[in-house]
């Protein structure tokens, strides 16, 4: 069943606020959020959100725009012409989760083991570590990083020595926002996690 255009422009209002501050929590607040008929009659891109509210049902509207506000433009990018590509990646990436978390850590063991160094340095170690530039270049997706956050706890020590870096603080509200919308095998994820690399939390 689809849903209503303006119930889309609401979703959209509950997630941007979830995905851009930190005083708002949309799975804490259910959703509820002040929005105006009026404001959303002069929405520039309200033919977009129109064919979002004809395309998809509500659960698949608010997966479309987690899905945009953790791979795109957060700040309002959901309904531009890629937005239909982000979510169609992201169900990608979401289908193969474990298997994409295997490559990305192989691929993080590797890096750590070229600079000597032992994936808790990788998390945690330098200006920038290890972990947050492989996400900068893409060789790690945010699902990897929610679900090392979810090993490791590395982000509350980054939130620490990174608190007035330019980058870090938006990469760390990401994935803490993330985390409720991310469901995974976590037997199956974290006993991998824990054999590849013997690290105990």
């Amino acid at each position: 069943m689809n849903v209503e255009p303006f119930e889309v422009y609401r979703y959209y209002l509950a997630l941007r606020l979830h995905f851009t501050t930190d005083q708002y929590d949309v799975v804490k607040q259910s959703g509820r959020v002040k929005a105006s008929k009026q404001a959303f009659f002069k929405r520039k891109d309200l033919l977009a959100i129109r064919r979002v509210a004809e395309t998809y049902s509500d659960e698949e509207v608010v997966n479309f725009l987690v899905a945009n506000f953790v791979s795109g433009d957060r700040w309002g990018g959901v309904f531009d012409v890629e937005a239909k590509s982000r979510y169609t990646q992201w169900k990608k990436r979401l289908e193969s989760i474990s298997y994409t978390f295997e490559q990305e850590l192989d691929k993080l063991i590797f890096t750590a083991e070229k600079h000597t160094m032992t994936i808790a340095e990788c998390l945690s170690t330098g200006h920038h570590p290890l972990i947050l530039k492989m996400y900068l270049r893409q060789d790690i997706s945010i699902e990897t990083l929610v679900i090392l956050n979810n090993l490791t706890k590395f982000v509350e020590d980054l939130d620490i020595s990174l608190k007035d870096d330019l980058i870090w603080p938006d990469v760390s509200r990401i994935v803490k926002k993330y985390t409720p919308f991310l469901s995974y095998n976590k037997e199956k994820v974290h006993g991998s996690f824990r054999r590849k690399t013997g690290y105990q939390s």
